[in-house]
Protein backbone atom coordinates (compact mmCIF):
# COMPACT_ATOMS: atom_id res chain seq x y z
CA UNK A 1 0.00 0.00 0.00
CA UNK A 2 3.14 2.47 0.87
CA UNK A 3 4.96 1.73 -2.30
CA UNK A 4 1.31 2.03 -4.36
CA UNK A 5 1.19 6.16 -2.78
CA UNK A 6 4.61 6.78 -2.70
CA UNK A 7 4.39 5.76 -6.89
CA UNK A 8 1.18 8.27 -7.07
CA UNK A 9 2.32 10.88 -5.45
CA UNK A 10 5.56 11.26 -7.25
CA UNK A 11 3.69 10.56 -10.40
CA UNK A 12 4.91 9.83 -14.06
CA UNK A 13 8.70 11.66 -13.79
CA UNK A 14 9.98 8.55 -11.15
CA UNK A 15 8.60 6.32 -13.82
CA UNK A 16 10.09 8.25 -17.13
CA UNK A 17 13.82 8.22 -16.45
CA UNK A 18 15.01 4.70 -16.47
CA UNK A 19 17.93 2.64 -17.70
CA UNK A 20 16.15 -0.25 -19.45
CA UNK A 21 19.71 -2.45 -20.76
CA UNK A 22 23.86 -1.64 -19.98
CA UNK A 23 25.86 -1.72 -22.73
CA UNK A 24 27.72 -4.63 -21.64
CA UNK A 25 24.66 -7.16 -21.57
CA UNK A 26 22.85 -4.96 -24.66
CA UNK A 27 26.48 -5.92 -26.49
CA UNK A 28 25.98 -9.82 -25.06
CA UNK A 29 22.52 -9.62 -26.52
CA UNK A 30 23.79 -8.39 -29.98
CA UNK A 31 26.75 -10.69 -30.42
CA UNK A 32 26.13 -14.20 -28.34
CA UNK A 33 28.06 -16.40 -30.75
CA UNK A 34 31.22 -13.63 -31.16
CA UNK A 35 34.59 -14.96 -29.68
CA UNK A 36 35.58 -10.84 -29.15
CA UNK A 37 33.92 -7.87 -29.67
CA UNK A 38 36.35 -4.92 -30.21
CA UNK A 39 36.04 -1.62 -29.42
CA UNK A 40 37.07 0.60 -32.55
CA UNK A 41 37.12 4.75 -32.53
CA UNK A 42 36.57 6.58 -35.93
CA UNK A 43 37.09 10.21 -36.38
CA UNK A 44 35.15 11.72 -39.29
CA UNK A 45 37.24 13.93 -41.44
CA UNK A 46 35.18 16.96 -42.56
CA UNK A 47 34.91 14.96 -46.35
CA UNK A 48 33.74 12.14 -44.78
CA UNK A 49 31.05 14.28 -42.49
CA UNK A 50 29.60 16.28 -45.33
CA UNK A 51 29.19 12.93 -47.21
CA UNK A 52 27.34 11.05 -44.28
CA UNK A 53 24.67 14.62 -44.49
CA UNK A 54 23.85 13.94 -47.76
CA UNK A 55 23.52 10.48 -47.52
CA UNK A 56 21.55 10.26 -44.37
CA UNK A 57 19.76 13.67 -44.97
CA UNK A 58 20.49 14.98 -41.23
CA UNK A 59 22.78 16.96 -39.63
CA UNK A 60 26.44 15.31 -38.07
CA UNK A 61 26.56 15.94 -34.35
CA UNK A 62 29.71 14.16 -33.35
CA UNK A 63 32.77 13.21 -35.53
CA UNK A 64 33.77 10.55 -33.27
CA UNK A 65 32.21 7.36 -33.58
CA UNK A 66 32.44 4.66 -31.38
CA UNK A 67 32.08 1.01 -33.01
CA UNK A 68 32.13 -2.27 -31.30
CA UNK A 69 33.09 -4.86 -33.68
CA UNK A 70 31.82 -8.73 -33.16
CA UNK A 71 34.38 -11.46 -34.64
CA UNK A 72 33.64 -15.21 -34.68
CA UNK A 73 36.92 -17.21 -36.31
CA UNK A 74 38.60 -14.10 -37.02
CA UNK A 75 36.00 -12.71 -39.06
CA UNK A 76 33.92 -9.42 -38.44
CA UNK A 77 30.56 -10.61 -38.05
CA UNK A 78 28.89 -7.54 -37.71
CA UNK A 79 28.98 -4.06 -35.41
CA UNK A 80 27.14 -2.08 -32.77
CA UNK A 81 27.16 1.73 -31.96
CA UNK A 82 25.65 3.39 -29.07
CA UNK A 83 24.10 6.65 -29.51
CA UNK A 84 23.26 9.19 -27.10
CA UNK A 85 20.98 12.05 -27.85
CA UNK A 86 18.73 15.08 -26.37
CA UNK A 87 14.77 14.52 -27.49
CA UNK A 88 12.88 16.97 -26.10
CA UNK A 89 14.77 18.18 -22.88
CA UNK A 90 15.98 14.73 -21.66
CA UNK A 91 18.34 11.70 -23.74
CA UNK A 92 17.55 8.79 -25.41
CA UNK A 93 20.42 6.30 -25.56
CA UNK A 94 20.57 3.30 -28.61
CA UNK A 95 22.33 0.26 -29.20
CA UNK A 96 22.54 -0.04 -33.55
CA UNK A 97 23.56 -3.38 -34.59
CA UNK A 98 25.06 -3.53 -37.92
CA UNK A 99 25.16 -6.18 -40.73
CA UNK A 100 28.96 -6.10 -42.33
CA UNK A 101 26.54 -5.19 -45.65
CA UNK A 102 25.74 -1.82 -44.09
CA UNK A 103 21.90 -2.98 -43.32
CA UNK A 104 20.87 -2.57 -39.88
CA UNK A 105 20.15 -5.89 -37.97
CA UNK A 106 18.56 -4.60 -34.88
CA UNK A 107 18.38 -1.43 -32.68
CA UNK A 108 17.23 -1.50 -29.02
CA UNK A 109 16.50 1.34 -26.69
CA UNK A 110 19.27 1.26 -23.91
CA UNK A 111 18.09 4.54 -21.67
CA UNK A 112 15.16 6.84 -22.18
CA UNK A 113 15.03 9.46 -19.66
CA UNK A 114 11.65 11.26 -20.81
CA UNK A 115 8.18 10.13 -20.12
CA UNK A 116 7.64 6.57 -21.38
CA UNK A 117 4.66 7.35 -23.56
CA UNK A 118 6.98 9.07 -25.95
CA UNK A 119 9.15 5.60 -26.07
CA UNK A 120 8.61 4.19 -29.44
CA UNK A 121 7.54 0.12 -29.20
CA UNK A 122 9.35 -2.67 -30.15
CA UNK A 123 6.74 -3.19 -32.67
CA UNK A 124 7.71 0.49 -34.40
CA UNK A 125 11.05 -0.15 -34.06
CA UNK A 126 11.33 -3.68 -35.67
CA UNK A 127 9.77 -1.55 -38.83
CA UNK A 128 13.90 -0.45 -39.53
CA UNK A 129 15.35 -3.59 -40.14
CA UNK A 130 13.34 -4.08 -42.57
CA UNK A 131 14.25 -1.13 -44.97
CA UNK A 132 17.31 -1.12 -47.16
CA UNK A 133 17.33 2.17 -48.54
CA UNK A 134 18.09 5.28 -46.30
CA UNK A 135 15.25 6.92 -47.50
CA UNK A 136 12.79 4.63 -46.51
CA UNK A 137 13.51 5.15 -43.02
CA UNK A 138 12.21 8.58 -42.72
CA UNK A 139 8.79 9.23 -40.61
CA UNK A 140 6.52 9.73 -43.39
CA UNK A 141 8.12 8.30 -46.02
CA UNK A 142 8.60 4.63 -44.98
CA UNK A 143 7.88 4.82 -41.49
CA UNK A 144 4.69 5.15 -39.88
CA UNK A 145 4.84 8.54 -37.28
CA UNK A 146 4.21 7.71 -33.72
CA UNK A 147 0.82 9.52 -32.76
CA UNK A 148 1.71 11.78 -29.92
CA UNK A 149 5.26 10.87 -29.82
CA UNK A 150 6.42 12.67 -32.98
CA UNK A 151 9.79 14.52 -32.04
CA UNK A 152 10.96 10.42 -30.57
CA UNK A 153 9.85 8.89 -33.81
CA UNK A 154 11.90 12.00 -36.22
CA UNK A 155 14.53 11.60 -33.60
CA UNK A 156 14.51 7.96 -33.96
CA UNK A 157 14.72 7.46 -37.73
CA UNK A 158 16.95 10.48 -38.25
CA UNK A 159 19.99 8.96 -35.77
CA UNK A 160 18.70 5.86 -37.56
CA UNK A 161 20.00 7.16 -41.04
CA UNK A 162 23.22 8.99 -39.54
CA UNK A 163 24.61 6.01 -37.95
CA UNK A 164 24.39 4.21 -41.01
CA UNK A 165 25.22 6.31 -43.00
CA UNK A 166 28.20 6.65 -41.22
CA UNK A 167 29.10 2.68 -40.89
CA UNK A 168 28.84 2.97 -45.10
CA UNK A 169 31.29 5.55 -45.12
CA UNK A 170 33.67 4.33 -42.56
CA UNK A 171 33.64 0.87 -43.61
CA UNK A 172 33.58 1.59 -47.33
CA UNK A 173 29.72 0.12 -48.07
CA UNK A 174 28.26 1.54 -50.65
CA UNK A 175 25.33 4.23 -50.39
CA UNK A 176 21.83 1.82 -50.15
CA UNK A 177 23.60 -1.37 -50.73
Amino acid sequence: MLITLVFLFHGAEDASAKVLLTKGKALELAFPKADEVEKRHVFLTERQAESIRKMAKAEVNSRLYTFYVAKSGGKETGYAVIDTHTLRTLTETVMFVINPDGTLRHAEILAFFEPTDYMPSGKWINLFPRKTKLDKMKVGKGIPNITGATISARSFSTTTRRVLAVYRVMFGVPADS
